[in-house]
Protein backbone atom coordinates (compact mmCIF):
# COMPACT_ATOMS: atom_id res chain seq x y z
CA UNK A 1 0.00 0.00 0.00
CA UNK A 2 1.39 3.51 -0.85
CA UNK A 3 2.78 5.80 2.10
CA UNK A 4 0.31 8.01 3.64
CA UNK A 5 0.34 11.89 2.84
CA UNK A 6 2.22 13.95 5.40
CA UNK A 7 -0.72 15.96 7.20
CA UNK A 8 -2.10 19.06 5.99
CA UNK A 9 -1.50 22.29 8.01
CA UNK A 10 -4.19 24.54 8.87
CA UNK A 11 -4.68 27.67 7.27
CA UNK A 12 -4.08 30.89 8.36
CA UNK A 13 -8.11 31.95 7.55
CA UNK A 14 -9.70 29.19 9.82
CA UNK A 15 -6.96 29.58 12.71
CA UNK A 16 -7.74 33.08 13.18
CA UNK A 17 -11.83 33.23 11.97
CA UNK A 18 -13.30 32.99 15.53
CA UNK A 19 -11.16 35.94 17.00
CA UNK A 20 -11.73 37.79 13.98
CA UNK A 21 -15.86 36.96 14.42
CA UNK A 22 -15.47 37.62 18.00
CA UNK A 23 -13.48 41.07 17.83
CA UNK A 24 -16.24 42.07 14.93
CA UNK A 25 -19.00 41.12 17.22
CA UNK A 26 -17.27 43.24 20.15
CA UNK A 27 -16.68 46.47 18.03
CA UNK A 28 -20.51 46.60 16.19
CA UNK A 29 -21.72 45.75 19.96
CA UNK A 30 -19.93 49.09 21.47
CA UNK A 31 -20.59 50.69 18.74
CA UNK A 32 -24.50 50.17 19.27
CA UNK A 33 -23.74 51.22 23.42
CA UNK A 34 -22.00 54.83 22.21
CA UNK A 35 -24.76 55.21 19.38
CA UNK A 36 -27.56 54.59 22.28
CA UNK A 37 -25.23 56.58 24.93
CA UNK A 38 -25.47 59.39 22.91
CA UNK A 39 -29.21 59.32 22.08
CA UNK A 40 -29.63 59.35 25.03
CA UNK A 41 -27.89 62.79 26.01
CA UNK A 42 -29.47 63.80 22.95
CA UNK A 43 -33.16 63.10 24.28
CA UNK A 44 -31.54 64.72 27.87
CA UNK A 45 -30.72 67.96 26.37
CA UNK A 46 -33.61 68.39 24.10
CA UNK A 47 -36.01 67.67 27.13
CA UNK A 48 -34.10 69.90 29.79
CA UNK A 49 -34.27 72.93 26.94
CA UNK A 50 -38.09 72.22 26.27
CA UNK A 51 -38.09 72.27 30.44
CA UNK A 52 -36.33 75.75 30.20
CA UNK A 53 -38.45 76.95 27.50
CA UNK A 54 -41.71 76.37 29.58
CA UNK A 55 -40.08 78.27 32.73
CA UNK A 56 -39.14 75.45 34.56
CA UNK A 57 -35.02 75.64 35.70
CA UNK A 58 -33.10 72.22 35.66
CA UNK A 59 -29.65 71.96 36.85
CA UNK A 60 -26.97 70.06 37.99
CA UNK A 61 -23.29 70.31 38.87
CA UNK A 62 -22.11 67.26 37.15
CA UNK A 63 -22.46 64.28 34.68
CA UNK A 64 -21.81 60.96 34.10
CA UNK A 65 -22.86 58.01 31.51
CA UNK A 66 -21.80 54.89 31.98
CA UNK A 67 -22.74 50.98 32.08
CA UNK A 68 -20.78 49.16 29.38
CA UNK A 69 -21.51 46.69 27.76
CA UNK A 70 -24.80 45.94 29.22
CA UNK A 71 -26.48 48.73 30.83
CA UNK A 72 -27.12 52.98 30.26
CA UNK A 73 -26.62 54.55 33.91
CA UNK A 74 -26.78 58.25 34.05
CA UNK A 75 -25.49 59.94 37.34
CA UNK A 76 -26.92 63.67 37.92
CA UNK A 77 -25.13 65.12 41.33
CA UNK A 78 -26.82 68.43 43.21
CA UNK A 79 -29.57 67.94 40.75
CA UNK A 80 -32.45 71.02 40.90
CA UNK A 81 -35.72 71.69 39.09
CA UNK A 82 -37.88 74.18 40.22
CA UNK A 83 -41.64 74.54 38.32
CA UNK A 84 -43.38 77.23 39.60
CA UNK A 85 -43.26 77.74 43.29
CA UNK A 86 -42.29 74.10 43.54
CA UNK A 87 -38.44 73.24 44.00
CA UNK A 88 -36.84 69.19 43.81
CA UNK A 89 -33.62 69.06 44.60
CA UNK A 90 -31.03 65.78 45.46
CA UNK A 91 -27.28 65.27 45.44
CA UNK A 92 -27.17 62.27 43.62
CA UNK A 93 -29.67 60.89 41.24
CA UNK A 94 -28.76 57.77 39.69
CA UNK A 95 -30.88 56.18 36.31
CA UNK A 96 -30.14 52.95 34.87
CA UNK A 97 -31.75 50.95 31.51
CA UNK A 98 -30.73 48.15 29.94
CA UNK A 99 -29.41 48.37 26.96
CA UNK A 100 -31.90 46.39 24.98
CA UNK A 101 -34.61 48.19 26.44
CA UNK A 102 -33.32 51.85 26.32
CA UNK A 103 -37.16 53.66 27.09
CA UNK A 104 -37.31 51.83 30.05
CA UNK A 105 -35.27 53.16 33.40
CA UNK A 106 -35.37 52.75 36.91
CA UNK A 107 -34.58 55.70 39.02
CA UNK A 108 -33.24 55.95 42.54
CA UNK A 109 -31.71 58.74 45.21
CA UNK A 110 -29.86 56.61 47.59
CA UNK A 111 -29.59 60.27 49.85
CA UNK A 112 -32.93 61.25 49.48
CA UNK A 113 -34.42 64.42 47.91
CA UNK A 114 -35.42 67.97 49.68
CA UNK A 115 -38.77 69.36 48.48
CA UNK A 116 -39.78 72.64 48.69
CA UNK A 117 -43.52 73.58 48.76
CA UNK A 118 -45.19 77.04 47.59
CA UNK A 119 -46.50 77.88 51.34
CA UNK A 120 -44.87 75.33 53.41
CA UNK A 121 -41.02 75.56 52.60
CA UNK A 122 -38.47 72.76 52.64
CA UNK A 123 -39.34 69.00 53.34
CA UNK A 124 -36.58 66.02 53.59
CA UNK A 125 -37.43 62.87 52.41
CA UNK A 126 -35.07 60.27 53.08
CA UNK A 127 -36.00 56.50 53.52
CA UNK A 128 -34.34 53.03 53.03
CA UNK A 129 -35.23 53.27 49.63
CA UNK A 130 -36.54 55.42 47.14
CA UNK A 131 -37.24 53.96 43.66
CA UNK A 132 -39.58 55.36 40.78
CA UNK A 133 -39.76 53.65 37.31
CA UNK A 134 -40.54 54.83 33.85
CA UNK A 135 -41.73 53.52 30.73
CA UNK A 136 -41.38 56.22 28.02
CA UNK A 137 -43.80 56.11 24.75
CA UNK A 138 -43.19 57.48 21.68
CA UNK A 139 -45.40 60.16 21.52
CA UNK A 140 -47.78 59.45 24.64
CA UNK A 141 -47.69 59.53 28.60
CA UNK A 142 -45.23 57.45 30.37
CA UNK A 143 -45.87 55.03 32.67
CA UNK A 144 -44.97 56.04 35.88
CA UNK A 145 -44.34 53.62 39.50
CA UNK A 146 -42.74 55.54 42.55
CA UNK A 147 -42.16 53.50 45.42
CA UNK A 148 -41.16 54.42 49.09
CA UNK A 149 -40.04 52.26 52.23
CA UNK A 150 -39.28 53.42 55.23
CA UNK A 151 -40.08 56.99 54.80
CA UNK A 152 -39.24 59.90 57.01
CA UNK A 153 -40.35 63.16 56.55
CA UNK A 154 -38.10 66.48 58.16
CA UNK A 155 -39.32 70.58 57.35
CA UNK A 156 -36.71 72.77 56.92
CA UNK A 157 -35.93 74.83 59.94
CA UNK A 158 -38.69 77.48 60.03
CA UNK A 159 -40.40 75.62 57.24
CA UNK A 160 -44.30 74.14 57.84
CA UNK A 161 -45.02 70.79 59.53
CA UNK A 162 -45.71 68.00 57.44
CA UNK A 163 -48.91 65.89 58.00
CA UNK A 164 -46.88 62.74 58.25
CA UNK A 165 -43.62 62.29 60.64
CA UNK A 166 -42.75 58.84 58.47
CA UNK A 167 -43.96 55.78 56.49
CA UNK A 168 -43.52 52.52 56.12
CA UNK A 169 -44.71 52.32 52.22
CA UNK A 170 -46.13 54.73 49.80
CA UNK A 171 -47.01 53.98 46.21
CA UNK A 172 -48.20 56.16 43.65
CA UNK A 173 -48.89 54.74 39.92
CA UNK A 174 -50.02 56.55 36.76
CA UNK A 175 -51.25 54.82 34.12
CA UNK A 176 -52.25 56.52 30.58
CA UNK A 177 -55.19 55.78 29.20
CA UNK A 178 -57.70 56.48 25.89
CA UNK A 179 -59.06 60.07 25.16
CA UNK A 180 -55.95 61.35 26.95
CA UNK A 181 -57.01 60.18 30.42
CA UNK A 182 -55.07 58.96 32.94
CA UNK A 183 -55.51 56.15 36.24
CA UNK A 184 -53.50 57.59 39.13
CA UNK A 185 -53.10 55.13 42.48
CA UNK A 186 -52.02 55.91 45.85
CA UNK A 187 -51.47 53.96 48.32
CA UNK A 188 -50.35 54.70 51.94
CA UNK A 189 -49.49 51.65 54.61
CA UNK A 190 -47.98 52.27 58.32
CA UNK A 191 -48.32 56.31 58.31
CA UNK A 192 -46.74 57.69 61.49
CA UNK A 193 -49.03 61.34 61.98
CA UNK A 194 -47.04 64.32 62.77
CA UNK A 195 -48.16 65.20 66.61
CA UNK A 196 -50.71 67.78 66.70
CA UNK A 197 -51.52 67.64 62.80
CA UNK A 198 -54.96 66.64 60.97
CA UNK A 199 -54.16 63.19 60.98
CA UNK A 200 -53.24 62.63 64.60
CA UNK A 201 -56.16 64.41 65.92
CA UNK A 202 -58.51 62.12 64.00
CA UNK A 203 -56.77 59.10 65.02
CA UNK A 204 -55.38 59.83 68.18
CA UNK A 205 -51.60 59.12 66.95
CA UNK A 206 -52.32 56.31 65.64
CA UNK A 207 -50.65 54.52 61.97
CA UNK A 208 -52.28 55.78 59.16
CA UNK A 209 -53.60 53.82 55.59
CA UNK A 210 -55.48 54.66 52.96
CA UNK A 211 -55.56 54.31 49.13
CA UNK A 212 -56.60 56.75 46.37
CA UNK A 213 -58.37 55.79 42.85
CA UNK A 214 -59.00 58.91 40.23
CA UNK A 215 -59.37 58.99 37.09
CA UNK A 216 -57.29 62.56 35.69
CA UNK A 217 -59.06 64.11 31.84
CA UNK A 218 -56.18 65.95 29.76
CA UNK A 219 -53.44 64.08 31.60
CA UNK A 220 -51.06 65.05 28.68
CA UNK A 221 -50.53 68.19 30.20
CA UNK A 222 -49.80 66.83 33.92
CA UNK A 223 -46.27 65.17 31.97
CA UNK A 224 -45.44 68.75 31.44
CA UNK A 225 -44.95 71.51 34.15
CA UNK A 226 -48.25 73.33 33.57
CA UNK A 227 -49.75 74.93 36.78
CA UNK A 228 -53.00 72.88 38.13
CA UNK A 229 -54.75 76.50 37.16
CA UNK A 230 -53.48 75.93 33.00
CA UNK A 231 -54.70 72.35 32.98
CA UNK A 232 -58.01 72.95 34.43
CA UNK A 233 -58.54 75.59 32.05
CA UNK A 234 -57.56 73.39 29.37
CA UNK A 235 -60.77 71.10 29.97
CA UNK A 236 -58.45 69.04 33.01
CA UNK A 237 -60.71 67.41 35.70
CA UNK A 238 -60.23 64.85 38.87
CA UNK A 239 -62.39 62.02 39.37
CA UNK A 240 -61.86 60.68 42.73
CA UNK A 241 -63.72 56.84 41.97
CA UNK A 242 -62.27 55.79 45.54
CA UNK A 243 -60.32 57.10 48.15
CA UNK A 244 -60.09 55.60 51.65
CA UNK A 245 -58.46 56.69 54.89
CA UNK A 246 -57.89 54.30 58.37
CA UNK A 247 -56.47 55.77 61.42
CA UNK A 248 -57.61 54.36 64.97
CA UNK A 249 -61.41 54.54 64.96
CA UNK A 250 -61.91 56.66 62.24
CA UNK A 251 -62.61 55.52 58.81
CA UNK A 252 -63.25 58.08 56.23
CA UNK A 253 -63.85 57.49 52.27
CA UNK A 254 -64.45 59.98 49.74
CA UNK A 255 -66.08 60.57 46.16
CA UNK A 256 -66.43 63.18 43.81
CA UNK A 257 -67.54 63.55 40.63
CA UNK A 258 -65.15 65.83 39.42
CA UNK A 259 -62.55 68.25 41.10
CA UNK A 260 -61.08 71.59 38.89
CA UNK A 261 -58.09 74.21 39.80
CA UNK A 262 -59.02 77.30 41.04
CA UNK A 263 -57.74 80.61 39.94
CA UNK A 264 -54.73 80.15 42.60
CA UNK A 265 -53.81 76.25 42.03
CA UNK A 266 -55.91 74.71 44.69
CA UNK A 267 -58.58 72.04 43.64
CA UNK A 268 -62.19 72.47 44.30
CA UNK A 269 -65.17 71.14 43.63
CA UNK A 270 -68.02 68.76 45.07
CA UNK A 271 -66.86 65.76 48.03
CA UNK A 272 -68.90 62.94 49.63
CA UNK A 273 -67.60 61.98 52.50
CA UNK A 274 -68.60 58.95 54.38
CA UNK A 275 -67.26 58.82 58.01
CA UNK A 276 -67.50 56.36 61.37
CA UNK A 277 -67.73 59.19 63.56
CA UNK A 278 -69.06 62.34 62.02
CA UNK A 279 -68.87 64.68 65.34
CA UNK A 280 -65.40 63.60 65.83
CA UNK A 281 -64.13 64.44 62.19
CA UNK A 282 -65.95 67.71 61.97
CA UNK A 283 -64.58 68.92 65.28
CA UNK A 284 -61.12 68.15 63.63
CA UNK A 285 -61.45 69.53 60.98
CA UNK A 286 -62.73 72.76 62.70
CA UNK A 287 -59.84 72.44 65.12
CA UNK A 288 -57.27 73.06 62.11
CA UNK A 289 -59.71 75.97 60.37
CA UNK A 290 -60.61 73.40 57.34
CA UNK A 291 -64.09 74.53 58.44
CA UNK A 292 -66.27 77.46 60.10
CA UNK A 293 -68.37 76.51 63.62
CA UNK A 294 -71.58 77.10 61.24
CA UNK A 295 -69.93 74.95 58.44
CA UNK A 296 -69.73 72.47 61.15
CA UNK A 297 -73.09 72.86 62.93
CA UNK A 298 -74.52 72.12 59.61
CA UNK A 299 -72.18 69.40 58.66
CA UNK A 300 -73.05 67.61 62.30
CA UNK A 301 -76.94 68.37 60.62
CA UNK A 302 -76.51 66.92 57.49
CA UNK A 303 -74.28 63.93 59.18
CA UNK A 304 -77.82 62.86 60.94
CA UNK A 305 -80.14 63.10 57.96
CA UNK A 306 -78.05 61.57 56.20
CA UNK A 307 -77.02 58.31 58.43
CA UNK A 308 -77.03 55.36 56.91
CA UNK A 309 -76.19 53.03 59.53
CA UNK A 310 -74.40 53.55 63.26
CA UNK A 311 -71.32 52.74 61.42
CA UNK A 312 -71.40 55.11 58.62
CA UNK A 313 -72.57 58.64 57.94
CA UNK A 314 -72.44 60.70 54.68
CA UNK A 315 -71.46 64.44 54.58
CA UNK A 316 -71.68 66.16 51.37
CA UNK A 317 -69.11 69.36 51.27
CA UNK A 318 -67.85 71.59 48.80
CA UNK A 319 -64.14 72.32 48.46
CA UNK A 320 -63.53 75.89 48.00
CA UNK A 321 -60.15 77.57 48.51
CA UNK A 322 -59.03 74.85 51.08
CA UNK A 323 -61.64 75.27 52.74
CA UNK A 324 -64.82 72.60 53.29
CA UNK A 325 -68.14 73.48 53.22
CA UNK A 326 -71.26 72.03 54.10
CA UNK A 327 -73.55 71.30 51.34
CA UNK A 328 -77.69 71.35 52.26
CA UNK A 329 -79.81 68.23 51.10
CA UNK A 330 -81.97 68.49 48.67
Amino acid sequence: MPDPGPPRKLRWAGLWAPFLIAGLLVAGWSAGWIYAARQVEARLERGVAELRASGTEVAWSSKRLSGYPFRLNLALSELRVAGGDWVLSTPDLEAQAFLHAPRNWLVATPAGLVVTRPEGGGLEVRGRRILASFALAAGGMPRVSVEGLGLTFRPAPGARPFALAGAERLELHLRPGPDDQAAVFLRLEGGAPEPGRLLADLGGGAPVSGQLEAIADRASLLGQPTPLRAWSAAGGRLELRQAGLTTGETRLAVTSPGLVASPDGRLTGPLTLRTSGPPKVLRVLLKHGLISPGEAAGGLAGAVLNRQSADDTQIDVELSAGRARWVRPR
